[in-house]
């Protein structure tokens, strides 16, 4: 068995504790309701209509998309805007729990224009192309030659004309030699992430939460060869992990030679 399987790690968490796990706050822990389940679900809201807004104003003014794929889609957080914005939207996990527990958010609200389906390295259940590509607070947990390969299926899955948000990290938040070597330990030394566990007061089999950079350079270069031409950067920190949102618009711009 692998010694630290980022899949099998996320349907841990799918069992255990989907909403955190999708936004590592501690009011999001437990089944949520109320007010906490309220606010999950208005940051899905609140982060569609601003990404769309971006892309209107920096890529396509008219971009009105009718085909979505959010891959990474945990429980629905995103999926759900994205189902009252377009006709179309695929929502692609690892974790069976998860998408369970998606297909239940979905349902709550009968939206009948959503599929959920398993995902796995090349993304082989995801069927034609789409006008948005999405994904975020994702790629950072898998392993970066996974990730590439995956960035490379989902560019392709652009629709000519139609635009792809990745959110990548470009560093770990790790910033102490201690915090660096406890990390790398975890994820290398076969028993350590069980004393960690247990040192922590943990579950001993508790999953890891993988946190993984990317080189920006890889990225658009992927982006590029897949006839992204033109692409909008913001900047993203996640608790000291910097990263990026690249947004890339499949046209036929032309390269400057």
């Amino acid at each position: 068995m692998q010694l630290n399987d980022s899949d099998r790690d996320w349907e841990a968490f799918g069992k255990r504790d989907p909403y955190f796990a999708v936004l590592t706050a501690p009011e999001f822990h437990g089944a949520l309701s109320g007010s906490a389940r309220e606010k999950f679900f208005e940051s899905g809201e609140e982060h569609i209509e601003t990404i769309f807004s971006i892309v209107r104003e920096r890529l396509d003014p008219t971009f009105a998309p009718q085909s979505a794929l959010d891959f990474g889609c945990g429980v629905g957080r995103l999926v759900i805007p994205l189902a009252n914005r377009c006709r179309e939207v695929t929502g692609v996990d690892v974790s069976p729990s998860m998408l369970a527990e998606a297909r239940r958010n979905c349902d709550a609200l009968e939206l009948r224009n959503v599929s959920l389906v398993e995902g796995d390295d090349s993304l082989s259940r995801v069927k034609g192309a789409f006008d948005f590509v999405h994904t975020y607070i994702v790629l950072q947990h898998i392993p970066v030659e996974r990730g590439e390969r995956l960035i490379k299926k989902l560019a392709e899955l652009i629709a000519p004309g139609g635009v792809g948000m990745l959110q990548v990290p470009y560093t770990t938040g790790r910033r102490s030699l201690v915090s660096r070597a406890l990390y790398w330990s975890r994820m290398n030394l076969p028993g350590a992430k069980l004393l960690l566990n247990l040192a922590k007061r943990r579950a001993p089999g508790a999953p890891v939460m993988q946190m993984n950079a990317y080189s920006v350079t890889r990225v658009t270069d992927i982006l590029r060869d897949a006839g992204c031409r033109e692409i909008h950067v913001r900047f993203s920190d996640h608790d000291g992990a910097r990263g990026v949102l690249l947004f890339a618009r499949k046209s036929d711009a032309p390269i400057f030679l």
